[in-house]
């Protein structure tokens, strides 16, 4: 038996990796040993594996693939049930409140009921949005405390030694005095030059190019614009109260960044940062950090910087982590039925009463969820048409439910007194019998 049979790319994939992993010898040939017979192989003969027969490998394979066709759904099986009853079921077990701490500086990330909630409701503002970044050089943990310097979000009052007002008789103002040793041992590229520049593009402040001066490299003086003497007081404490805010270095939107450790068996420990924050397209632009492997826990940030395909993938990586968080281990296809039914109208939808109402659904399906009276209300006054396609309108209406069995309609042969009695139809006409969705029908 080979992979040829209708296998799935997925179950190929994983089972070639599988295979390079814990067969180290079988790495070169491991195409060429699915794909052709395996008579070709017992002519090289091929006595033994990394410790494992040919005989044991080939027995091996086929219990593979036959178990992998022998677990296909059938057609007409109520995937959509099981697939809610398999992630929901052991989301029951889960704690309703936890936090899972990550990296050096603990980190807090919502997990349990409440992070599946996040997801499952298509949360717009999540209470903890992290963007896990990979860098360049993950080796190498200089460079990752540099890159996440250029990320978090770093303010003047952290990094400069002094702020303070001076008054003399000709003149007032505030010097900012900044702490060149802090700046260099956190790897901050930081100077009075670009510590201006951000004064002058802060919103609030309101200062000219001439209202700042650079006197030197760690110190620069700030003069208020020029107005009533009577008002120059209460501007010069204003601007020391504003100052200390004003963002020097970073993203804005990114609190905090945790350089996470991954400890490797045999390889050096790889480095990966977290960041505590939204705006992961300029995380993704930051020099030093690979774009195409930065995500985010985000759903709907990742829609709106890499589209519905990539929040797709999101919806299922999610569900993946906070179930294996809590030692649940749950096939992949309901988490990708999940998936594509929160995403298949194009944007982001959760099964809530407001996702519900654009997922196309009937009255009589939305009257099930929530809210039954406006539904129908709504239903009837707008002359509203149902299908009766769905679980939860055929029970409703006490008819077969299209799925399995459902599905299919029985017609028979019946005698030429079946028709005399009805008084319609020839003798021997087809008569569709009550087992479909349509109930019996007697065709003129």
């Amino acid at each position: 038996m080979t992979l040829d049979g209708g296998c799935s790319a997925g179950f190929t994939n994983s089972l070639e990796q599988f295979l390079n992993k814990y067969v180290e010898a079988f790495r070169k040939t491991h195409e060429t040993f699915l794909l052709d017979d395996h008579s070709a192989w017992k002519e090289k003969i091929v006595q033994n594996i990394s410790g494992v027969t040919f005989r044991q490998l080939e027995v091996f394979l086929d219990t593979c693939i036959s178990r992998y066709h022998s677990k296909k759904i059938e057609v007409g099986t109520a995937i959509g049930i099981i697939g809610a009853q398999s992630i929901c079921e052991p989301a029951t077990h889960m704690t309703l409140k936890t936090f899972h701490f990550a990296g050096v500086a603990s980190m807090n990330i919502t997990l349990g009921v409440p992070r599946i909630k996040e997801i499952l409701d298509a949360v717009k503002k999540i209470r903890t949005p992290v963007i896990f970044a990979t860098l360049e050089c993950e080796t190498n943990v200089k460079f990752a405390r540099l890159v996440a310097s250029r990320i978090e979000k770093t303010n003047l009052g952290s990094v400069a030694e002094s702020i303070k007002i001076v008054m003399t008789t000709r003149s007032a103002s505030i010097v900012v005095t900044l702490d060149m040793a802090m700046i260099q041992d956190a790897h901050l590229c930081i100077d009075a030059n670009v510590v201006k520049e951000s004064i002058l593009q802060t919103r609030g402040i309101k200062l000219k190019q001439e209202h700042v001066k650079v006197l030197d490299v760690r110190k620069l003086e700030v003069v208020p614009e020029e107005a009533d003497r009577s008002r120059l007081h209460f501007r010069l404490h204003n601007l020391k109260r504003m100052l200390p805010n004003v963002i020097v270095r970073g993203i804005n939107t990114v609190q905090r960044v945790v350089i996470n450790e991954v400890k490797e068996e045999k390889e050096d420990n790889k480095y990966k940062l977290l960041a505590e924050g939204t705006r992961i397209l300029a995380v993704m632009g930051t020099e030093g950090i690979d774009g195409c492997k930065t995500t985010s826990n985000d759903v709907f940030e990742v829609q709106r910087t890499l589209g519905i395909e990539a929040a797709r993938n999101c919806i299922i990586g999610e569900i993946k982590s906070t179930m294996k968080s809590h030692g649940m281990s749950i096939d992949d296809q309901h988490m990708i039925f999940i998936g594509d039914v929160m995403t298949y109208m194009g944007e982001v939808l959760g099964f809530t009463r407001f996702g519900a109402k654009k997922m196309e659904k009937g009255v009589l399906a939305l009257a099930s969820f929530e809210m039954p009276a406006d539904h129908l209300f709504n239903g009837g006054v707008n002359g509203r048409v149902e299908s009766v396609r769905g679980v939860s309108e055929s029970i409703i209406l006490g008819l077969p439910i299209q799925i399995g069995t459902g599905m299919f309609k029985v017609r028979t042969k019946v005698s030429s007194g079946l028709g005399q009695l009805t008084g319609s139809g020839p003798p021997h006409s087809d008569v569709q019998l009550p087992y479909g969705p349509t109930g019996t029908t007697f065709p003129t």
